[in-house]
């Protein structure tokens, strides 16, 4: 909403959002919440005007919480140099067999059975943006890695 004054956060336990655990107003566009047990999230955001009427609400989004790593777990992730293919940047690399990897949050769909990924982020903005690429194996080995890339 171009007039917005404020927005509503809300954190629950499913997509239904039957088990909300988080619903609270803030005047910023930037919250820290603090207390969530390990375990899967889901969040959405609305907006609202200084009469307090909100717009739709955003998608619903995932997130994890995980067990923080044990120092002495350990994960490789080996990152090719990136393309670019106009706004879009092109990412290949290789992890452990079974990782997850997420780029900006997003979870790479297909993993090779020997660790190798490829991915096509969204169609990046002109400037200037940071690509994070975060790898995660069973044991809660995180490595992460950030990319900055100059789209013109």
């Amino acid at each position: 909403m171009t007039n917005a004054v404020g927005y509503r956060i809300q954190i629950a336990h499913n997509p239904n959002f039957t088990k909300v655990v988080v619903n609270r107003k803030v005047d910023t566009a930037d919250i820290l919440i603090s207390g969530l047990t390990e375990g899967v999230y889901y969040w959405m955001v609305q907006s609202y005007d200084a009469n307090g009427k909100e717009s739709s609400e955003s998608e619903k989004n995932r997130f994890n919480i995980i067990p923080k790593q044990d120092d002495s777990v350990t994960i490789t992730l080996d990152l090719d140099p990136m393309v670019q293919h106009g706004h879009v940047i092109e990412l290949t690399g290789k992890t452990e067999v079974e990782a997850r990897v997420m780029v900006n949050g997003q979870e790479v769909p297909v993993i090779g059975t020997d660790g190798t990924f490829h991915y096509f982020t969204p169609p990046l903005p002109l400037g200037e943006s940071v690509i994070t690429i975060t790898a995660q194996n069973k044991k809660g080995g995180v490595k992460t890695e950030q990319k900055k890339v100059v789209i013109q």
